[in-house]
């Protein structure tokens, strides 16, 4: 069931993901790049894809102009609530999810699911759970931060699919973290990822350094959430 909060945006949620998913797919090539250095900065430039790293489920940076792998690693995009259609500021169709069955090394047909864990919010310091709801649609599928859950894709050949990232228009403008991860049968699941929304925040700076505190404290060793004390991070209560 979906919250009351929820129900509130859906409609046009749904008009805009109409909107998207007539658009057509997009076929992709396969490069690794193996320099993951500082991508601090340009994550909004790339689409999540994931792959099977030796039987590790990894994420890793798809670029549509080069239609390559282009960061073999990668687990932070950002994106901006309202930057697709400024009638829908709420909504956002970026970070994408693309890949190829041969660059990412899963297999055609199985069943990729995107894991909804936690959302977040800058609170002048880090990041502690919002009651603000922020949720994902995909093809009839929603999850969202009350509830949790994952949506499901399918290994083909090759995808570009763009599900519908949205917030309660009533939120503060503010940064706004969203956990994720994903998981396949048979291989696993992969380490947390983070997608950074701006919501209304006009200065682009601002945003860049919530962006850059997730970089320097939660990249780079995930499991460390538990020693700093991140109010919802830390103590964010499990889920089914």
């Amino acid at each position: 069931m979906f919250s009351r909060d929820y129900l509130r945006f859906t409609a046009s949620t749904l008009a805009f993901a109409a909107m998207v998913l007539a658009a057509p797919q997009i076929a992709f090539a396969d490069e690794d790049d193996d320099d993951h250095g500082d991508h601090h900065g340009d994550e909004e430039h790339y689409d999540i894809t994931l792959w099977n790293n030796n039987g590790v489920l990894q994420t890793g940076g798809w670029d549509h102009d080069t239609e390559e792998l282009e960061v073999d690693s990668l687990r932070l995009f950002e994106a901006h609530f309202g930057e697709d259609d400024p009638l829908l500021g709420n909504s956002a169709a970026e970070p994408g999810f693309g890949g190829t069955a041969a660059a990412t090394g899963l297999t055609l047909g199985d069943t990729m699911t995107m894991n909804l864990n936690g959302a977040f919010a800058w609170n002048g310091n880090g990041f502690s759970a919002t009651s603000n709801v922020l949720s994902i649609g995909y093809e009839g599928q929603f999850v969202d931060s009350i509830t949790g859950g994952g949506l499901n894709f399918l290994v083909t050949e090759d995808w570009d699919e763009h599900p519908i990232f949205s917030i309660n228009e009533d939120a503060a403008s503010n940064t706004y973290l969203l956990e994720m991860s994903f998981t396949v049968d048979g291989v696993g699941s992969s380490d947390p990822f983070w997608i950074a929304f701006n919501y209304g925040e006009d200065n682009e700076q601002y945003f860049e350094s919530h962006v850059g505190w997730v970089e320097t404290n939660l990249v780079p060793a995930p499991g460390v959430l538990a020693l700093l004390g991140l109010g919802g991070l830390a103590t964010r209560r499990r889920r089914a």
